[in-house]
């Protein structure tokens, strides 16, 4: 069966020695061209020549793309969305010059520092975070084991019970976009790249949210999936309480199992999404 291409890490499945040397191999190809394009604006600059001089013409662009382009008075702005990449759109930006324009999650930010760049060397660290690409090129390893997604999920629920709606309302108030960033595969550490329109006929690609599931085990305690960390390629399917206490797990050798899930007598409700209300016992 062929492989989609993003799902290179299948091939190096519990292979850590091929792992690590395809990474090693893949930082030295991207430091190999970076490098090699630093080498070549050095050999082709030429300060008395304003067609070859690279310091000139990155100049200019920098001023044209801060000016025009992302102002929207000669483009067509720039894509602005917000922290949890909901809402994103293109639009134009009105460049800001006091303070806030070093926030992070200003969008004026970038078009000030374009038009400043023209006269004095702006930092670009800002850009990223400013523009909030989720929905174009995903989310990144960090934001996946610090559970950023999912913490701002259960701050809408709780927000949903506090207002009296039910557990199930809730969860189908979350929009189906937040849900699906949290969603593993789009851990780009895990082969992610995955979009909610059509990539190819290949299989995972996701195409709707079945619901969040809520495990219990037969004393009541409600049970937490352990989040697999972003440098593992294979992780035990392993459930904590909210202590951290493991209370059940997918056992390897069921032989030798005291933890299963069917010992343990878990059950699973699901909320929102296409299973809402469907419950399963072991």
């Amino acid at each position: 069966m062929g492989l989609p291409w993003y799902r290179v890490h299948t091939v190096v499945l519990n292979d850590p020695g091929r792992l690590l040397s395809v990474h090693i191999m893949h930082t030295a190809l991207v430091a190999g061209w970076a490098g090699s394009m630093a080498l070549y604006e050095l050999a082709v600059f030429d300060p008395s020549d304003p067609v070859l001089d690279p310091m000139w013409r990155q100049g200019v662009a920098c001023f044209g793309f801060g000016a025009f382009h992302v102002t929207g008075l000669y483009g067509p702005g720039i894509w602005v969305s917000d922290p949890y990449g909901l809402t994103g759109k293109v639009q134009a930006v009105n460049p800001v010059w006091g303070v806030e324009g070093f926030d992070p999650f200003a969008p004026g930010g970038i078009a000030s520092h374009h038009i400043a760049a023209a006269f004095v060397v702006a930092g670009t660290m800002w850009y990223g975070s400013a523009t909030t690409p989720i929905e174009l090129f995903g989310s990144y390893s960090l934001s996946m084991d610090q559970g950023y997604f999912q913490q701002e999920i259960y701050r809408r629920v709780s927000v949903g019970l506090i207002e009296n709606l039910s557990l199930s309302e809730s969860w189908s108030k979350i929009p189906e976009k937040l849900a699906f960033y949290d969603y593993i595969g789009n851990n780009p550490a895990k082969g992610g790249l995955f979009r909610a329109g059509s990539m190819d006929n290949g299989d995972g690609i996701a195409v709707g949210w079945l619901g969040h599931p809520v495990f219990r085990d037969k004393e009541g305690r409600e049970l937490f999936v352990r989040r697999m960390p972003t440098f593992f390629e294979t992780f035990p399917v392993v459930l904590v309480d909210e202590d951290g206490i493991v209370r059940a797990d997918v056992p390897f050798r069921r032989a030798e199992s005291k933890y299963s899930v069917e010992q343990v007598g878990v059950s699973v409700e699901f909320y929102g999404g296409e299973l809402n209300g469907v419950k399963f016992l072991n």
